[in-house]
């Protein structure tokens, strides 16, 4: 006899105990596996970010491209669908990539561009699986070139970084990796960004040397100092393949000549044409380097990158905001592909077998052409945004909003109704690439944003027209990411940060200084600017308490802590040790103590995590980074609005979780790939969280984080309390499907949410029951996956979701009830009502790649109510309450819900009795009348169910008329099936409908 043990008795038994014998509950790390099943899923948006690497692969529809934050992506199909093959690896930042022309199963990648990186990396099954073949220690890499013949002879561009030391210049290999010699090296400051080589004689190599100043591998300036003074730059040729080197004359060239740093070689004339784009113009030299002219006037033909046509040397290509072309060796140039407002084309590669085949590097992606740039590829297609701060809204569903690097700003349901997220769901709110966005509480067509020239903006979604509600003048200084919040107390309240905390309260029209200069400092000096403009120090991060009116705590970008207990009075508190130089990156009222409050701050040069964490105002605080990786800065922390003392936290490099209010850290990764997580929100029982390279992603459903406690690890089950389950209907897409190619995000698990732990996994079945309030069964699952269809279809396979069966691993299982009855037995009949002997899907009714039902129509919804959930596992029941709530947006009443279900199942009856009898007597005759007659019916109360399930809404009249009238006839033919010798016809009434 199964032993019936409420979870959450068990749960309040096991805490008594600790508490007896320990005094201490929960203040350690946590097994994992508590929530080791849950899954980050990613939203969008599919506009892609900034691309500081590419190969081109000899197959012609083979590409990869490696991002500053995003790993490494491939394409075989010119550009169309792009997959990350990077991950497992873990290093999101990319600086070069190189495919061996010889064996293009050999692919080399160096990695450190916008943050460290930790060496080379080589693939030898095009990029299947990868291994790191050293430099691990270069940090930053520029380039890699291989020799078109051997791929085991190898020269990397190492840029280095203020760590590296002596680990940068020119390493080369002969043996694929395994050994090293560092053949260019200057000093510990001259790093290598720019490399390439002749490809009539790959003997001849050049590469620029020179101090990282700016860009990948420079070490970071402190918040508003001018950038620093640039030194120059050196050319170096090699006519060895890089086993000695060089520099080359130079005569002509600027004396400090700086910044990016980019040559090219005109093919055909072997190494003797140069070309070299720089910030004073574009140079030419027709003697390898030794003397150099400036070779247009043109002023658009200045500082990024050159790049030769491999095929004709009178034909080169320069990437700047547009890509600009000549085909007379550099005289004349006509911008070839580009937009208004500056596309960014960065970096461009050509394949040196045919010219017509290019890849681009744009700060919105990578795109391909294969007819030498007339047409390109867009990039709608990567989900690689680089975004800043997230914020969510109260529209149901909710809406994400963000920032996004060099494309504008976002918003993102959090679900849609078309089963997944594509284009059709997602929009600009307006506001510039960078800063906060606010919705207003009470109307979510309504945003607030950053726009340009520090100007804030006003955006209505209903005209999509933007007004200009703020704009900074002379008075006010702003930071590059000018805060915005509304008070949690008043919605019609929004602040602003610049020196001062300002705010509204007729939507911008008027802004009032609540505060001082909150960027002054009583206990030390102003830090002094670097040479260049004065330093323009601003409120870098606000956060008004939850939890007391007027309450608001601020940070600044001199590293100043502020805080106001009334909103009248401030006092400076900012942490010991904190330098003028830092920035207050993000700062956290708390949710559960008004006194509370976590500062994330940035030190220049300094890649070490800072969190802070205070309960008394202020007066004291305590760091708290303990298990978070020391060398990866940290960039936001937020605190859970229901559980007190946890906490999530975001770094350079990953996502972390801490249940005992930041003493201790441990990974909250689960699948979500690396990069840099920039931002978080919790929306409700959500986790979202912005990356600086790869998207938006929400966790789902913080309920086993919530309930998290020591008893659960020492159970060896636990079935934790499901949150309130939401009646949706998930995909009400009426036209025709989106192709699979298309890039979409994913809709959250539907239905209700059933998490369990198993300490290990069971030897035999586990069952979860539904039942009602009645104690009727609803619905049964087991970890039994059901057999395998036995008809064919007329679509291909990958539509269809896999077969429903129960988890059941060690750890933490997720499992979603889809809060239906189960599917009803329906024959395969065709859309033109004939009887097929494989499955006809006529209709766009949950088409999703991988998630489309197999059997259609499922069955009825269940109306909004209480229901209980039961889970059996060996002789031990496990039972938890589960509330279903209405989708708020829906008109229909209860009763109109009740309604709609009662005629669901009814339907469903008469579904089974037709099935089954319709295979009985076509077992005795397979042309039987009576079983055609039953057959129609059959099909008939299937296209209505379609129907009655279409939609939240009281059945109608003719609808109802339409059932009964089917039911009737239903049961006219099975009275007369029931004188057919060996057949078993139920007797009762089998549906209704009036």
């Amino acid at each position: 006899m199964r032993k019936l043990i409420p979870a959450a008795a068990k749960t309040v038994i096991t805490l008594c105990v600790l508490l007896l014998t320990s005094g201490v509950v929960f203040t350690q790390q946590v097994d994992s596996g508590m929530f080791s099943g849950m899954r980050w899923r990613l939203i969008g948006p599919f506009r892609a970010g900034r691309v500081s690497a590419g190969a081109i692969d000899p197959d012609p529809n083979t590409y990869y491209i490696g991002l500053p934050g995003g790993g490494v992506w491939k394409t075989t199909d010119a550009g169309q669908v792009w997959s990350p093959i990077f991950d497992a690896v873990h290093v999101a930042s990319i600086g070069a990539i190189a495919v061996s022309p010889s064996n293009p199963k050999v692919v080399y990648v160096g990695t450190g561009e916008q943050t460290p990186g930790n060496g080379v990396y080589k693939s030898t099954d095009a990029g299947a699986t990868w291994t790191n073949v050293g430099l691990r220690d270069t940090h930053f890499i520029g380039e890699i070139l291989l020799d078109p013949v051997n791929p085991d002879v190898v020269l990397v561009a190492a840029i280095g970084d203020r760590n590296s030391g002596a680990e940068r210049g020119i390493f080369k290999s002969t043996d694929g990796g395994r050994t090293w010699t560092k053949a260019l090296f200057k000093d510990d400051a001259g790093g290598s960004a720019s490399m390439v080589a002749a490809l009539d004689n790959p003997k001849i190599v050049y590469a620029t040397l020179a101090p990282a100043t700016a860009g990948r591998g420079a070490p970071p300036t402190a918040a508003g100092q001018a950038p620093r003074a640039a030194p120059s730059v050196t050319i170096y040729k090699s006519t060895d393949q890089g086993n000695t080197w060089a520099p080359v004359g130079g005569k002509g060239l600027p004396s400090s000549f700086s910044g990016r740093q980019a040559i090219a070689i005109a093919a055909g004339t072997g190494g003797r044409r140069l070309y070299t784009n720089l910030r004073d113009g574009l140079f030419r030299s027709d003697d390898g380097g030794d003397t150099w002219e400036r070779w247009t006037t043109d002023p658009r033909i200045a500082g990024i990158g050159v790049i030769a046509d491999p095929k004709n040397p009178d034909v080169l290509y320069v990437t700047q905001t547009s890509m600009y072309r000549t085909t007379d060796g550099g005289r004349t140039w006509a911008s070839y592909v580009g937009a208004p407002s500056g596309d960014d084309f960065r970096l461009l590669w050509i394949d040196p077998r045919n010219s017509n085949r290019l890849l681009a590097g744009v700060d919105q992606g990578g795109i391909v052409s294969v007819d030498a740039g007339k047409t390109w590829s867009n990039w709608y297609t990567q989900p690689t945004a680089q975004l800043y701060h997230v914020s969510t809204d109260n529209a149901f569903p909710y809406r994400v909003y963000a920032t996004q690097q060099d494309s504008g700003s976002v918003a993102v349901p959090s679900r849609s109704d078309f089963g997944e997220i594509s284009f059709r769901d997602w929009y600009s709110p307006g506001a510039f690439e960078w800063g906060f966005i606010a919705v207003d509480p009470t109307d979510s067509n309504i945003a607030y944003g950053e726009g340009w020239y520090n100007a804030i903006v006003r955006f209505d979604k209903r005209t999509e027209q933007l007004s200009h509600v703020f704009v900074p003048g002379s008075k006010y200084r702003s930071a590059q990411m000018t805060p915005l919040a509304f008070s949690p107390q008043d919605p019609h309240t929004l602040y602003l940060g610049t020196q001062f905390v300002m705010k509204t309260t007729d939507e911008g029209m008027h802004w009032t200084e609540i505060s001082p200069d909150l960027t002054e400092s009583k206990s030390r000096p102003a830090a002094a600017p670097a040479g260049g403009p004065p330093v323009r120090t601003a409120i870098f991060t606000f956060s008004p308490s939850p939890l007391k009116r007027g309450a608001m705590w601020a940070g600044t970008s001199n590293g100043i802590v502020q805080v106001t207990d009334d909103g009248t009075s401030w006092r400076e508190v900012t942490p010991s040790g904190v330098p003028s130089t830092a920035t207050v990156s993000t700062i956290e009222a708390g949710h559960h103590d008004a006194g509370t409050a976590y500062a994330v701050v940035a030190i220049p040069n300094d890649a070490h995590p800072y969190i802070f964490r205070t309960h008394d105002s202020g007066k004291t605080w305590q760091k708290i980074v303990n298990g978070l990786d020391d060398s990866v800065s940290a960039r936001v922390v937020r605190e859970d609005p229901v559980r007190k003392g946890l906490l999530y936290a975001g770094t350079e490099t990953s996502l972390y979780v801490s249940f005992d209010d930041g003493d201790n850290w441990q990974s909250l990764q689960l699948n979500l790939p690396t990069s840099s997580m920039r931002d978080l929100d919790v929306h409700g029982d959500d986790l979202i969280v912005a990356t600086y390279g790869r998207s938006i992603w929400i966790l789902d459903n913080l309920t086993p984080l919530r309930q998290a406690d020591a008893s659960i690890a020492a159970s060896d089950v636990h079935f934790f309390k499901p949150q309130t389950a939401m009646r949706w209907r998930w995909d009400m897409n009426q036209d025709t499907p989106l192709p699979i190619e298309t890039p979409v995000g994913q809709n959250p698990p539907d239905g209700a949410i059933l998490d369990y732990y198993l300490k290990s996994a069971p030897a035999g079945e586990i069952t979860v029951t539904i039942a009602d309030a009645r104690g009727a069964i609803v619905r049964r699952y087991t970890s039994t996956a059901p057999p395998a269809p036995t008809l064919p279809s007329n679509v291909p396979e990958y539509w269809f979701a896999p077969p429903v069966a129960l988890p059941k691993a060690a750890g933490l299982n997720r499992f979603a009830w889809n809060l239906r009855y189960p599917n009803p037995k329906v024959l395969p009949f065709g859309y033109f009502g004939g009887f097929l002997k494989y499955v006809e899907y006529t209709l766009a009714d949950h088409a999703i790649p991988g998630q489309t039902p197999r059997e259609q129509p499922e069955g009825a919804l269940v109306a909004p109510g209480e229901y209980v959930a039961t889970l059996d596992v060996g002789d031990k029941t496990y039972r938890q309450p589960l509330t279903v709530k209405p989708d708020p947006r829906v008109r229909a009443s209860q009763a109109d819900l009740v309604a709609q279900e009662a005629l669901a199942r009814q339907i469903g009856d008469g579904l089974a009795a037709s099935y089954d009898a319709y295979y009985q007597l076509t077992a005795h005759d397979e042309k039987s009348k009576i079983a055609g007659a039953i057959g129609v019916a059959n099909r008939d109360l299937a296209r209505y169910l379609a129907m009655l399930e279409s939609g939240d809404s009281r059945p109608a009249e003719t609808l109802r008329a339409a059932v009964a009238d089917t039911c009737e006839a239903l049961v006219k033919a099975l009275g007369e099936a029931r004188s057919v010798p060996g057949a078993t016809i139920p007797g009762a009434p089998v549906c209704g409908g009036r």
